[in-house]
């Protein structure tokens, strides 16, 4: 929807130079290019960068509540805008536009901070109270929409929806935050409030921050309900239960995907051809005031479809079946080296995520047809999509082994070669959950995190293998796995990228399956129904029978990801062996560069057998270093000193003069 920003003086008295919101607006252009609206006065500053989607008209902000003392910002949709509009005039509320920010002035108005726990929607915001003189700063609760901040005794306090807007402030450098590496190699992102920028934080999901004269009091307005802990998985589920929860999921997915088509511009969809798109496209066809836009992307090589990454044929014959205008992406190969610049660019962080290549495409093509887009993240961790879910079947006799006997075979299987056959799944059948799920898509355990290191960090990030004590017992794996997913995964990846790579080409992307009651009723679901042994999603199945064929709802799983090891062998091969063996690397004092070599020839050899599942992982942790180098020299070599020109330039409004509370 748009980009937020703004800066809190430590002093009351003092009053933010105009040219410093404006040129954090203007870092911000992508996100909101269709008006910019500062608010300058002594104490605050805001700044908003707008995409116009609801009240095309009417929607400027900051918006104001009537004796203007309240002015808010957001970024985001309210789904359940209409409803508390209704409320709220009944208690004598007046609204001046239809947008659904407003809301948020009035609600605060009558329920302060608690009314974060009544919106229903994505939402990063900012709200100024002129009569506390404080700021409220909130994210929604899955983390779908960012919200940055950073503090310094020159500045006070600024918070953006982008780093790069923070960066457009004088005295905020880009120094890597070498706390955040670890985390990086070992998931292949940044978990929790840590980013890689020194002194610059996310705000977590479902957190708010009071910040007043230099103090920053944080809180929690919601947190992620805790899953059914009944038994381990057991089949066959009971059948009314089931039946029962597959009717709740459809009557709430129904009701999810109707509030995601608001708005006032056309709605589109993400479309790979599997479960989930259809289940979005065979809820929201019916529903749409005129044919939906949807989007598919396949991948070539030298002209031919790449096997593996080709479902335009899937993605089309259900396209044909709901009657959509269809548009069909096709990516060569040999172009992705020269679009990564641009992605490390709009990512701002390293992420060694091979999906950004065909999100990043599939969103340019949605920018030319429209700016609104739905897209099935989370149901895979929502119901139970990934065959990881399973690892619980197997293995069974080995749970039943004394605590100390399973904790001694796991630290010896931790010793072998991580392509050694069943090493992984017997791991995971020794192991508590939480010993071993975090990191299980990563890139470094931390055997190999120690290898990789230069001998100054292996002494700091030196880690402990073996569990110390026996863990608590979790009578059910599959619903501790998947709220680990659901709780550091989805914000810190899957939905950071979405909303990146999205935005970075003024489309906003919308989340029907993360729709605050779909999560709840999520977790209500017991895990048995949702994973079995021969099949993943078993309820969203269920719930769907009615309204997609036999064929799709048996379908294997399908989705935008990248040839990775493919590119690695190839087209990437060049960049890779440019970056990760060059002088620059070795200087920086990270790694060893003896083992980056060896990575590196492991996953550019040419393919002499069928690829392992070493070589898969060599490929992932080459990936991450490749974004991690690509990194440091976009944003720590070059540096970000871009802003002090732009800082002198007037605003986009067309209007020529600040916002204020009473023409906001």
């Amino acid at each position: 929807m748009c980009g937020i920003c703004g800066i809190q003086p430590f002093s009351p008295r003092l009053k933010p130079p105009e040219g410093w919101v404006a040129g954090m607006c203007r870092r911000m252009a992508h996100r909101g290019p269709d008006e910019e609206r500062l608010h300058v006065e002594p104490g605050v500053a805001l700044g908003f960068a707008r995409l116009a989607i609801v009240d095309l008209d009417g929607g400027h902000q900051p918006l104001a509540s009537e004796d203007g003392t309240i002015l808010a910002l957001a970024n985001g949709e309210i789904y359940n805008h209409r409803q508390l509009r209704r409320e709220l005039e009944a208690r004598g509320h007046r609204f001046r536009s239809r947008t659904d920010v407003e809301v948020i002035v009035h609600l605060y108005e009558e329920e302060g901070t608690g009314a974060l726990r009544r919106l229903r929607g994505m939402f990063a915001l900012a709200l100024w109270d002129r009569r506390r003189r404080q700021l409220l700063l909130a994210r929604d609760r899955l983390g779908i929409k960012p919200l940055y901040y950073t503090a310094s005794p020159r500045l006070g306090f600024a918070f953006a929806s982008e780093v790069r807007a923070l960066l457009a402030l004088p005295g905020v450098e880009v120094r890597p935050n070498l706390a955040a590496l670890d985390d990086y190699l070992a998931y292949r992102f940044v978990p929790g409030g840590e980013t890689f920028f020194e002194g610059i934080r996310i705000l977590e999901p479902g957190r708010f921050l009071v910040v007043r004269e230099g103090r920053v009091r944080e809180g929690v307005y919601w947190r992620l309900p805790e899953a059914s802990r009944e038994s381990p998985p057991v089949e066959p589920p009971d059948p009314a239960c089931e039946r029962v929860y597959a009717a709740e999921l459809a009557a709430v997915l129904e009701e999810s995907v109707g509030l995601h088509l608001q708005g006032d511009v056309p709605v589109g969809l993400l479309l790979s051809g599997g479960l989930d798109s259809a289940t979005l496209l065979a809820l929201a066809a019916p529903r749409s005031r005129q044919p939906l836009h949807t989007y598919s992307l396949g991948f070539t090589r030298q002209g031919e479809p790449l096997p593996g990454f080709w479902e335009l044929e899937e993605a089309r014959e259900l396209a044909r079946r709901f009657g959509t205008r269809h548009h069909e992406v096709v990516v060569e190969t040999a172009t992705l080296p020269e679009r990564l610049p641009a992605l490390v660019e709009a990512l701002e962080e390293p992420l060694g995520d091979p999906t950004i290549f065909p999100l990043e495409r599939i969103s340019e093509e949605v920018h030319a047809h429209g700016r609104v887009v739905l897209s099935g993240e989370g149901a895979d961790e929502l119901f139970g999509g990934y065959a990881v879910y399973q690892a619980p079947f197997a293995l069974p006799p080995l749970r039943r082994l004394p605590a100390p006997l399973r904790l001694r075979l796991a630290a010896w299987l931790e010793r072998l070669p991580a392509g050694v056959p069943g090493r992984n799944w017997a791991r995971r059948a020794l192991l508590p959950v939480d010993a071993w799920y975090r990191c299980v898509g990563g890139a470094f355990d931390p055997v190999a995190r120690r290898r990789l290191y230069a001998p100054v960090l292996r002494e700091q990030f030196a880690r402990a293998v073996r569990q110390e004590a026996e863990p608590a017992p979790l009578p059910d794996p599959v619903a501790r796995m998947l709220e680990l997913d659901v709780a550091c995964m989805l914000p810190n990846d899957t939905l950071l990228k979405a909303d990146k790579l999205t935005m970075a080409h003024s489309v906003e992307l919308r989340v029907p399956f993360l729709d605050d009651a779909v999560v709840e009723l999520a977790a209500r679901i017991p895990s048995r129904l949702k994973v079995r042994r021969r099949a993943l999603k078993h309820v969203l199945r269920q719930a769907m029978a009615g309204q997609l064929p036999a064929d799709i709802l048996q379908r294997r799983k399908l989705g935008f990801t990248a040839p990775v090891e493919r590119l690695l062998r190839g087209e990437l091969r060049p960049l890779v062996e440019d970056l990760l063996l060059d002088r620059r690397l070795a200087e920086r004092g990270l790694f060893d560069p003896r083992e980056v070599a060896r990575l590196v020839r492991r996953v550019t050899r040419p393919v002499a057998r069928s690829a392992s599942r070493a070589d898969s992982l060599a490929a992932r942790q080459v990936f991450a270093l490749l974004m991690l180098e690509l990194w440091y020299r976009r944003f720590v070599d070059r540096g970000a000193a871009e802003g002090e020109r732009e800082a002198e330039a007037p605003p986009r409004t067309g209007e020529g003069v600040p916002a204020t509370a009473e023409n906001a």
